[in-house]
C-alpha cells in the first residue's frame, strides 16, 4: 500500500509539473518568441512521454492488484482445501471408532451368543450321560442286598449326579479334539478309578473291620466287581453322549462329523 501512494504521489508531482511547463510555454508564445515555439513542442513532448509514463504506471498498479487477488484466492483455496482435508481425516477417525466399537460388539455379542450355545450344550450332554448311566447301573442296583425302594432310589440319584457331572467334563475335554480316542478313554478311566477306588475302599474297610487285618479274597474280589462297576458305568455315559452326538442330539464340539 505504501509503495501504491508513492507511486501516485510521483504521478500527481509529475502532472503538476507538465502544467506549470504549459503555462510557461504559452506565456512565451504569447511574446512571439520562436525559442517559445521550441520550448511550447518540448513541453508538448514532455506532456506525451508523461501521460505514457502515467498510463504505464496504472496499468502496473492493476497488475499488482490483480496478482494479490490472485493470490488471496489462492491462499484462500490453500486454506479451504486444508480444512476440507483435516475434517475428512476427522471423520475417516470417526468411522473407524465406530466400526471398532461394531466389531468389539458383535464379537461380545458373538462369544455370548456362543458361550449361552456351550452351557445349553453342556446341560444336554450332562443329560444324555446321566440317562446312560442310570440304565447301565440298573442290573446291579437291583441284584444289590440293598434292593428296597429307597436304596434303589438312593443308588440311582447318586448315579445320575456322578454322570451328568461325567458328561459336562466329557463334553469340556474332548469338544477341541472329538476324534480322540486316547482322551476319551482316559476321561472314561480317570472318573472310574475315582470312583471305583472311593467305593472299593468302603467295601475293604468294612469287610477287613476297619483295617484292622488284611482284606481277604472275598472282599478283594468285591472291591474290584465295585471298581469293574464304575468303569462300566462312565463306559456307557460316553457311549450314550457318543450315540446322541452321531444322531445330532447334542453337540460334543469342533470336528465332530456332524456339528460344529
Amino acid at each position: 500500500m505504501h509503495a501504491r501512494k508513492s507511486k501516485e504521489y510521483s504521478i500527481n508531482s509529475k502532472d503538476g509539473e507538465t502544467d506549470d511547463a504549459i503555462q510557461k510555454a504559452v506565456s512565451e508564445m504569447l511574446e512571439s518568441n520562436p525559442e517559445s515555439m521550441k520550448r511550447i513542442t518540448d513541453a508538448a513532448n514532455k506532456v506525451a512521454e508523461l501521460q505514457m509514463e502515467q498510463q504505464r504506471l496504472i496499468d502496473e498498479m492493476k497488475a499488482l492488484e490483480g496478482e494479490d487477488e490472485g493470490q488471496g484466492v489462492v491462499l484462500a483455496e490453500a486454506e479451504a482445501a486444508g480444512l476440507i482435508a483435516e475434517a475428512e481425516a476427522q471423520a475417516a477417525e470417526l468411522l473407524l471408532k465406530a466400526a471398532e466399537l461394531q466389531a468389539a460388539s458383535a464379537k461380545a455379542e458373538r462369544m455370548e451368543g456362543e458361550g449361552e450355545i456351550n452351557r445349553i450344550e453342556s446341560i444336554k450332554a450332562g443329560v444324555f450321560s446321566g440317562v446312560g448311566g442310570c440304565l447301565s447301573t440298573l442290573p446291579f442296583v437291583f441284584a444289590s442286598a440293598d434292593a428296597s425302594r429307597v436304596g434303589i432310589l438312593a443308588n440311582l440319584g447318586v448315579v445320575a449326579v456322578s454322570s451328568f457331572l461325567f458328561g459336562v467334563v466329557y463334553r469340556y475335554a474332548v469338544r477341541s479334539d472329538v476324534r480322540n480316542t486316547q482322551l476319551k478313554g482316559g476321561v472314561v478311566g480317570a472318573f472310574g478309578l475315582v470312583r471305583g477306588l472311593s467305593m472299593a475302599q468302603e467295601v475293604v474297610g468294612a469287610g477287613s473291620g476297619g483295617y484292622s487285618s488284611l482284606p481277604g479274597v472275598d472282599v478283594m474280589g468285591e472291591a474290584a466287581i465295585v471298581m469293574g462297576q464304575s468303569m462300566i458305568l462312565f463306559g456307557f455315559c460316553s457311549a450314550a453322549l457318543e450315540f446322541a452326538a452321531r444322531n445330532s442330539w447334542v453337540e460334543l464340539g469342533h470336528d465332530d462329523g456332524h456339528q460344529l
